[in-house]
């Protein structure tokens, strides 16, 4: 069965190398009747659509040399009754990583007790009311000058799930945020006691660093969820506190933004982007909880080794880390850890070497591309990848409204066409009827795109 197929382009640099007509023709080869852009479009910003003190950033330089270019694309587009959908109206897409940084900044706690802030192009706090306040503002303007734009796809901020450090992404997805003003502020609005909160995700962070062989088998033989597991190994309630604080405060924040989005014109989509369901608990985006306020949901399919974002990466850097932290345990053990919080196991690995054949040496803890290592085995796919689509869609309750990204790298070994194809193979056994194409316009993956965006 052919999947409904969306395309996204990261920005407004493909306008450079193609010709307008020929790239909406392989739009229609594949099928595909919805685009979404993640360059932010040449407008001018109406202060008078922002509420907080940031009153609009200019779109970059880039923007505006390619405005005519744009603007034409989108005519061509719509001319083909082509939807289009804005992703640049992501705040930590305006182009401008300084006026960004104006906004406050995720607050990460140490083993110390102390706070850091995250300084980086993606370190704002969803909990922040001048967040919100600039990102609506965004999305008016868009709304004033091209009206015909049909919707908005959001991309954080999140809590972390990483736990490799400050030195792994800037923090950005550190797993100890935010315990900044911020999220202070909104702990209270919400009623809970920020110091627990505080004292649970310490109890937490020293736990992880010195795991023995006792607080593992209460993990393993834990009947409940991945967080009440975790809290019972752990012998701190406050853990699961501290987690539900999170997916309060993010459904608060996607509450508000989508309610402020259907009050500038109903007919206006909101889709939210999350992490697979294996990771939601850790970032606070309850894909059921959000699914009550957005249009659709877009659960990332990302699955690579090494890099940022991926499944696999994701798994190497906490079991490395733990390794690290508790050199005394079997890898084994750490492993099966690991797979008890995230809720799915990889086939054939229960070591670090197990994973490194998957990617070139050195690349491993890298931010680099390689194309180089070992594809991951067919079996992943059909029970990792289908587990997570099937959880997706169980989760929001409806499989219309679940079109995940699927990518194939942000950095570190990049998915092969067979590989994409046996993810979107695995999806759609599994119930996907729907997803959000974000791959390189290559050859191999086009090929893929049309093969499951067409009707036999």
């Amino acid at each position: 069965m052919a999947m409904d197929t969306w395309f996204m382009q990261g920005g407004w640099a493909f306008l450079d190398a193609s010709e307008i007509d020929p790239l909406l023709d392989k739009m229609e080869e594949a099928e595909i009747r919805h685009l979404a852009f993640g360059g932010p479009l040449p407008l001018a910003p109406e202060p008078r659509h922002y509420e907080g003190p940031l009153k609009g950033c200019p779109p970059p330089p880039a923007t505006r040399a390619r405005a005519a270019k744009i603007r034409s694309f989108l005519e061509a587009a719509w001319s083909r009754n082509l939807r289009i959908y804005s992703y640049g109206t992501n705040p930590h897409m305006c182009g401008d990583s300084g006026f960004y940084q104006r906004l406050p900044n995720k607050h990460l706690l140490q083993v110390d007790q102390s706070l850091v802030g995250v300084e980086s192009y993606w370190g704002a706090c969803a909990n922040a009311p001048e967040f919100l306040q600039f990102y609506l503002g965004r999305i008016r303007d868009v709304h004033l000058h091209f009206p015909r734009v049909e919707g908005f796809l959001n991309d954080g901020p999140e809590f972390g799930y990483e736990i490799a450090g400050l030195g792994y992404m800037d923090g950005n997805l550190d797993l100890f945020g935010c315990f900044g003003p911020c999220c202070a502020s909104k702990a209270r609005e919400l009623g809970y006691d920020f110091g627990d909160l505080k004292q649970g995700a310490l109890r937490l962070m020293n736990f992880l660093r010195a795991l023995d062989e006792g607080a593992l088998a209460r993990m393993f033989e834990h009947p409940g969820a991945p967080p009440d597991a975790l809290a019972a190994a752990a012998g701190e309630d406050r853990i699961v506190a501290w987690l539900r604080f999170k997916e309060d405060s993010i459904v608060s924040y996607v509450q508000q933004l989508c309610r402020g989005v259907k009050e500038m014109n109903s007919a206006l989509e909101m889709g939210i982007g999350s992490r697979l369901p294996a990771f939601v608990p850790l970032t606070g985006y309850d894909l059921g909880r959000l699914a009550q306020h957005a249009d659709f949901l877009l659960p990332k399919i990302y699955l690579w080794m090494g890099g940022v974002d991926g499944l696999y990466g994701t798994v190497y850097r906490w079991a490395r880390t733990l390794r690290d932290w508790n050199p005394h345990l079997r890898e084994e053990l750490l492993f099966r850890f690991t797979y008890r919080l995230f809720g799915f196991e990889l086939p054939q690995v229960q070591s670090l070497a197990d994973m490194l054949h998957h990617i070139e040496p050195g690349f491993a803890d890298s931010t680099a591309r390689t194309y180089l290592g070992a594809p991951f085995p067919a079996e992943f796919f059909t029970r990792v990848v289908a587990d997570q689509v099937r959880l997706m869609i169980a989760q929001v309750g409806a499989a219309a409204q679940v079109r995940p990204w699927t990518h194939v790298d942000h950095g570190g070994r990049v998915l092969t066409p067979d590989e994409l194809d046996r993810t979107l193979s695995a999806a759609a056994a599994a119930g996907l009827r729907t997803y959000l194409n974000y791959c390189p316009l290559e050859s191999g993956n086009w090929e893929v795109a049309i093969k499951h965006g067409k009707e036999d």
